[in-house]
């Protein structure tokens, strides 16, 4: 359940499942196997050294460390995250932000797949496109397997595919000695040395900064209102292949100065006098919190281009983006009352003429194994309502989705808003 503490989103998670702003499992095991020893095709593209001829430097191309992580164990998977750089019939060289260029082998049964699990034809891989390339953990130099994360934009193409080994010009040849001088009697010190001029900060994207703007200025304008909001609660003991539905929840959301009020709760009709988060997974935040925080300066999350798509009828810039552990605000509640806030990845959908945010999706990363579920996502779509004379862009659907660690024991939320209305004291939604 993603519940709103001030400016935090929470994602509570209740009767043994996990659900809020979020929800996503990834499975960190594969079957067991390695390959025998000594049955790898001998290095077909050695490299002569750390220097081309004539003494200039190259940059190294390392296989990723043998040495086994503290606590690996025979068949255990280890990834590899980067940009793909060099693509050949028993090569793979990405380049890793935090360990430069890692250079892998290629077998026959070396399998590549995009992010859905389907197999993917290698010669459609691209220099720029983002790579996961896992190895067994006793064997780190040889790819089991090559998932595409993401196509790389024009601009990041562009820049993997400069040759690998840049030396740059051929040094000039070495010049005349020049003729003594006589020396200059030495320079008085000078009165004051002034430090160095800081390095200029990185300039924000500019359709970034655009939305920032948009959705403060959104937000300060935006008037008190009313909206009717229905949650279907669905479970699955089978992975997700079989949604059943649980029960459906309707609430009055009465939003006064940013603020999120639940009123007239009901459970399948009836009225309930507990709040929804007691009686299973509940999420909160859809409507401010989660967009606000996402591009606030204080949450520092990292934006990436991604091109260009449809939402609707609306054209829409698509950013990756990143935000670390240190600065997330989005709260994991689970069953037990345990809290996590933590690392998380997701796109932005950026209406291209409005530069207001059309569509949000989150999912939490690196879940430590402590915490009871390893699974939390969520998507906020928005669409455009009327409310009094107003005409705003406010969430009209939403989907979170967790699963409990271990086990194929999933839960999902489907919500809809309706009858948005401007808040007046007489103000009142009923559910017949």
């Amino acid at each position: 359940m993603m519940r709103s503490t001030g400016n935090l989103g929470k994602l509570a998670l209740a009767a043994a499942v996990v659900c809020a702003g979020a929800a996503a499992q990834y499975p960190s095991q594969y079957p067991p196997g390695q390959y025998p020893p000594g049955q790898y095709p001998q290095d077909p593209y050695p490299y002569p050294g750390s220097r081309l001829p004539g003494g200039i430097p190259m940059p190294p191309i390392r296989w990723p460390k043998r040495t086994p992580k503290e606590g690996a164990k025979k068949g255990d998977v280890q990834k590899f995250e980067g940009t793909l750089r060099k693509l050949a019939e028993k090569e793979l060289v990405i380049e890793n932000s935090g360990e430069g260029l890692l250079r892998f082998r290629l077998l026959a049964k070396t399998q590549f797949r995009d992010k859905k699990g389907d197999t993917l034809r290698d010669s459609l891989l691209k220099p720029g496109d983002q790579l996961e390339v896992q190895t067994d953990s006793e064997d780190p130099e040889t790819a089991r397997k090559v998932v595409l994360i993401r196509t790389g934009t024009e601009e990041e193409r562009a820049a993997a595919s400069k040759p690998i080994e840049n030396p740059g010009p051929a040094p000039a040849s070495a010049p005349k000695p020049a003729e003594a001088k006589p020396e200059a009697p030495p320079a008085p010190p000078p009165a004051a040395v002034k430090a160095p001029a800081p390095p200029p900060e990185p300039a924000e994207d500019p359709v970034i900064e655009a939305a920032r703007e948009a959705a403060e200025q959104f937000s300060a304008s935006l008037p008190d209102y009313l909206v009717e909001q229905v949650t279907t609660r669905l479970h699955s003991f089978n992975n997700e292949a079989s949604w059943n539905t649980l029960d459906v929840i309707t609430a009055e959301v009465a939003s006064v100065k940013g603020k999120e009020e639940y009123r007239n709760i009901r459970v399948n009709g009836q009225p309930s006098t507990q709040p929804p988060e007691k009686s299973g997974t509940w999420t909160t935040g859809e409507f401010v919190v989660t967009l606000q925080d996402i591009l606030s300066p204080a949450t520092a999350a990292v934006f990436r281009p991604a091109g260009e798509e449809r939402v609707g009828s609306r054209l829409a810039r698509v950013y990756d983006y990143s935000v670390s552990a240190g600065n997330s605000h989005w709260v994991l509640v689970a069953e037990d009352g345990m809290q996590l806030k933590p690392a998380y990845k997701g796109q932005l959908w950026i209406d291209k003429e409005t530069r207001r945010v059309l569509r949000i999706e989150q999912r939490a990363v690196s879940i430590p194994a402590t915490f009871p579920q390893d699974k939390a996502e969520c998507t906020i779509e928005y669409g455009f309502v009327t409310i009094g004379d107003a005409r705003a862009l406010l969430p009209a659907k939403a989907e979170t989705r967790g699963c409990r660690r271990g086990t194929v024991n999933c839960s999902k939320n489907l919500t809809e808003f309706r009858n948005y209305r401007k808040f007046t004291a007489e103000s009142s939604i009923r559910f017949d």
